[in-house]
This record gives C-alpha cells, structure tokens and sequence, in this order.
C-alpha cells in the first residue's frame, strides 16, 4: 500500500472527530453522525466514523462500549460487528494482548472479505496496516528506550571509573604528626 493511501484513513477518522457537534448514535448495523446536516449513508461511511469515535473514547467510556460491541457480536456476528469488535480492541489505549487480538480478527476478516469481494475489504487492509504500522513503531520506540538505559548505565560507569581514577591521581595527604609533648 503506498504511503499517501496508508495515511488516508488517519486523516479521514481525525477529520470525522474534529467536526462539531458530532454525536455518535447506532441502531443494529447502521451509525451515523447526527449534526446539522452530516448523515452517514454507507457501511463504509458509519465505520470510518465509528473509528474516529472510539479512538476519543476516555477509559471508562472505552470499557462501556467494548462491552457493547462485545455483545453485539455475540447476537450478530456479521463482518460488521465484527470489524467494530477489531477496532474497538485496536485503540491506542488498550494493551498489546488487544492488539495482537485486534490484529487477528483483522486478518480473519481480510481473509472472509477477499473472498466475498466486500466493500469493506479495503477499509479492513487500511485498518490492519495501521495496526501493523503502530505496532512497528512501539516496538522500535521500546528499543530506542532500551538503548537510551544501555547507554545512560554505561556513562554512568563510565562517570564512576573517572572518580575513582581521580581519586587515585590525587597525593595522599600529608600524615599528621603528633606533637609529643
């Protein structure tokens, strides 16, 4: 997928937010944004939104609709649903054990998609190498912090051996002689 294309779904989902007053209402497999005049017409459409929204979620509002999307794939364990499920478990705010769920839903879904020649089938690619982007680049975050502690120990040695070599360096004061008396 080529650089600007990756981006798209980014922009779009911040786009989405950033409009206001926007709410986020749902009705079996349909959300739209209800505001003066935006009305969401495709599956597509409601899940881009859908994205823009439970990436603004605060932790308790995060735990609320997982628990809703969760049951909702239970009832109805349609692409959509589940593609709602993946995006819920993908936000940046959840774990690493999320992600990789996320990410195999994703795959599951891309896999079902291709095969029915779904209209989601793109969104759910760009979903997927987003994750996969994020994911390369805390990995590469974790490294960098892992190599900033090797190297701040290793000066700290460093400072340390340079103490003890001054100290060394230095004459030993002069004996202190007792008077006799």
């Amino acid at each position: 997928m080529s650089r600007p294309a990756h981006l798209a779904l980014p922009l779009l989902a911040a786009f989405l937010a950033a409009c206001s007053p926007v709410t986020l209402r749902g009705s079996g497999n349909q959300y739209w944004l209800k505001s003066s005049s935006a009305v969401i017409l495709t599956t597509t459409d409601s899940l881009i939104a859908y994205h823009a929204y439970v990436r603004s979620l605060s932790g308790a509002e995060w735990n609320r609709e997982s628990e809703q999307v969760r049951e909702a794939v239970q009832k109805d364990g349609s692409e959509f649903q589940r593609l709602r499920l993946a995006m819920v478990m993908a936000v940046p705010l959840t774990g690493p054990r999320e992600h990789a769920r996320a990410m195999q839903q994703l795959e599951q879904l891309e896999r079902e998609t291709q095969k029915q020649n779904s209209s989601l089938h793109g969104l759910i690619a760009a979903l997927k190498a987003e994750l996969a982007e994020r994911r390369r680049l805390e990995d590469a975050l974790r490294d960098e912090s892992r190599r900033a502690d090797d190297l701040e120990q290793k000066l700290d040695a460093l400072k340390a051996i340079e103490r003890n070599l001054l100290e060394r360096s230095q004459p030993p004061p002069p004996p202190v002689s007792k008077k006799r008396r």
